[in-house]
């Protein structure tokens, strides 16, 4: 089985070399190399949601603290955003991988 790494290294050497075992894997490597992409780009964005989460957590405490419960309650509302749209990137992450780990067995 061909790796990730091995693809992305050098896509064009695969894609040559697959063909003199007259295997036409052009548009498969073109795939796998997209499906990463997006696989990757899913997870810089949950990531940097979770980030958004952890300020966030620490934001609406001290609102509470300083009794600021409108600004609090709008931060509240933000967090079950970000969590709602972290389900949705788990599961495009999730898809993406195993779509990825198919191609790779191909």
């Amino acid at each position: 089985m061909l790796t990730l790494a091995a693809i992305k290294e050098n896509p064009q050497e695969i894609v040559r070399r697959l063909a003199v075992k007259h295997f036409d894997a052009e548009k498969l490597i073109n795939e796998i190399l997209e499906l990463d992409q997006a696989r990757r780009t899913a997870q810089a964005r949950f990531d940097q949601n979770g980030a958004d989460l952890n300020k966030l957590a620490a934001q609406i405490g001290a609102l509470m603290k300083s009794g600021k419960k409108d600004e609090a309650e709008t931060a509240k509302n933000r967090v079950a955003e970000l969590k709602e749209a972290n389900k949705a990137l788990q599961e495009e992450m999730d898809q993406a991988a195993t779509d990825l780990q198919n191609l790779l067995y191909t």
